[in-house]
């Protein structure tokens, strides 16, 4: 996920099939705190590492509020190694592309060192939902070719993910990398196919996503007392049990996942009610009590 982008020229899109949502659907919601990571097991030219990618803290950059993401990796055999490789601040827009509006080069973590873009960079634009579509842009004497490859694709439990294949030439092909986007969670797998210099393979398989503070709609006076609703195991992996204190006063719960989106919703009819939640992805989500004109909402971690 290295692009540092400088120059960049050429959008051509193919509208093939595509999906409703927009581009930043399918990334880490942008808020400080929230992080990705993933695990790369040992091969012949690289050694097991752990790489994370977190949001770590916002600046005001060209007038508008860009969070910085950073990434590091810690290797299996230099555990207290936690070299940054990555820094760069993202902003989404008014149609929910996110972009990339400057880069640390030197990962001092300031603005102030950054390389702010002329005009931001489509980091994760909405045609990413199109099967087909492509782009490329050049720096120096590179041209990176991304291409959409499947709007279907399926990595572990997670479905219908974006595949993208990022393709970086000069004067050959130097680097192929595929890069695989779910709905909600953002980055789940990143495979390196080719390199120039030594062939080489790899795959970053996602470990863990924490990413809770973007919920949308939800205010701090929304959560319900603890004392009003338990709920156990939490974290829940196949089912939750849910125990209410006067649940006659509600009438439905619902489950949302951090982008605000309701994926499970059933009747309230007795004060201990379990819930099926086997078809939820690896995430915070948020249970919400509602009466038909207030809510209430206790937080849920799906693990496995």
């Amino acid at each position: 996920m290295k692009k540092i982008i400088i120059l960049f020229a050429l959008l051509i899109s193919m509208t093939i099939s595509a999906h409703s949502q927009t581009g930043s659907d399918y990334y880490i919601p942008l808020c400080v705190g929230n992080y990705t990571s993933f695990y790369t097991p040992e091969n012949n030219t690289y050694g097991a590492r752990k790489s994370v990618y977190s949001i770590k803290q916002t600046d005001v950059i060209d007038g508008e509020i860009a969070y910085l993401q950073e990434a590091y990796e810690i290797g299996d055999n230099s555990p207290n190694d936690t070299s940054i490789f990555q820094q760069f601040w993202l902003r989404k827009d008014a149609t929910g592309n996110i972009l990339m509006v400057a880069v640390n080069m030197e990962n001092t973590g300031l603005a102030s060192d950054a390389y702010i873009f002329p005009v931001p960079h489509l980091y994760i634009p909405n045609g990413y939902l199109t099967l087909g579509f492509s782009r490329s842009f050049t720096f120096g004497d590179e041209t990176m070719y991304d291409t959409v490859l499947s709007v279907t694709a399926t990595v572990g439990q997670y479905n219908n993910c974006i595949q993208v294949r990022e393709t970086t030439v000069t004067d050959s092909v130097e680097l192929i990398e595929d890069f695989y986007y779910a709905l909600s969670n953002g980055l789940v797998k990143i495979q390196r196919l080719f390199h120039r210099e030594q062939n080489h393979y790899f795959t970053a398989s996602l470990t863990g996503i924490l990413a809770y503070n973007c919920y949308v709609g939800l205010q701090d006076d929304e959560f319900v007392d603890e004392n009003l609703i338990t709920t156990y195991p939490n974290p829940a992996k196949d089912k939750v049990n849910i125990d209410l204190l006067d649940y006659d006063k509600y009438k439905t719960l619902s489950i949302y996942n951090v982008m605000g989106v309701r994926v499970i919703t059933q009747s309230i009819n007795q004060d201990k009610t379990q819930v099926d939640v086997s078809g939820l992805s690896t995430g915070v989500y948020f249970i919400q009590l509602s009466d038909g004109n207030n809510n209430k909402t206790h937080k849920l971690v799906i693990k496995r």
